[in-house]
This record gives C-alpha cells, structure tokens and sequence, in this order.
C-alpha cells in the first residue's frame, strides 16, 4: 500500500468468530481536546475514517491477490465477499472528561459522531462503533494504558 500516495490504513484488523471483520482505528484526544474539536463535530473524523476503512479494504483484496502468501489474508477476504460476514468499523476514541462532566453528556456526544460515521460508511456496512476505556462494547477486549516514559 505505500506504493500509492495518501493511501491510509486502520490501526488494527481483527476477525472474531469466524466471520465478524473488525477494522478498528483508535484516536488519543486526551490533552488535544480543543485542537480536534472541530474534526469530531463536523464530520471530518468520520470522513478520515470511512478512507481509511476504503484502503484498508482495498489493501486487503490486493494483498490476498498478489501476495505470496495469499493465506494470511484469505480469512479477511472471505468475511469481505461472505454476504453474512459482518464488517464493522471501529472508532476507539480517548479524549478528556470535562471538569463536571457526567457519563451520558459523553454517551449523547458519541451517538451523534456515531451517527455522522454510519452516515459515512453505510456504502459498506451499518455496524459502526465509537468505543472508549468507558464505554467499551467490544467483545472480549480489555484496554489498559501503559505507563509513561520518562523522556531523556
């Protein structure tokens, strides 16, 4: 995929039981709340993540048709072409509480970036999910911080 300019890709593919694709794009807001406001309200998040997801897909196919290992890729592809494979987009979105903010102020900021993102992706698929450390709705996923590193 480097061969083409601007070409983008997802943090993270995964496949959970045998026919669910995930492709999972994760974003740290925390600290950069102000700076990224505007991509989160108007949509240009989910415009930066719907290509994603389109290259990303579009790797995928190339991968399984070129690559010399056309194994690897053959579980991705075959959810992609399954008309009952689940494709799911995911946006795993860290950002900063605001001093007396309450958990369903979040919850209602994330059902309308939510719905911009189906908006967005509905060419491919309806399952569209913006998750967080608080509001985590991936199966069997658990997501912890490391701890920072001292600069020298």
């Amino acid at each position: 995929m480097e061969k083409i300019d601007r070409t983008k890709a997802v943090d993270f593919l995964g496949i959970y039981g045998k026919q669910d694709l995930y492709l999972i794009e994760v974003k740290d807001f925390r600290g950069h709340r102000i700076e990224n406001r505007a991509r989160m309200l108007t949509g240009g998040l989910a415009v930066e993540l719907a290509q994603k997801v389109k290259d990303s897909i579009s790797c995928i196919v190339g991968a399984y048709r070129t690559e010399n290992n056309p194994e690897l890729w053959n579980p991705f592809a075959k959810i992609l072409l399954n008309i009952s494979g689940k494709v799911k987009a995911v946006l795993w979105l860290e950002t900063d509480l605001l001093p007396g903010s309450v958990f369903p102020k979040q919850k209602v900021r994330y059902s309308v970036s939510t719905k911009i993102l189906k908006q967005k992706m509905n060419w491919l698929t309806s399952h569209v999910l913006i998750c967080s450390r608080s509001m985590n709705s991936l199966p069997d996923v658990e997501v912890r911080n490391l701890p920072m590193q001292e600069t020298l």
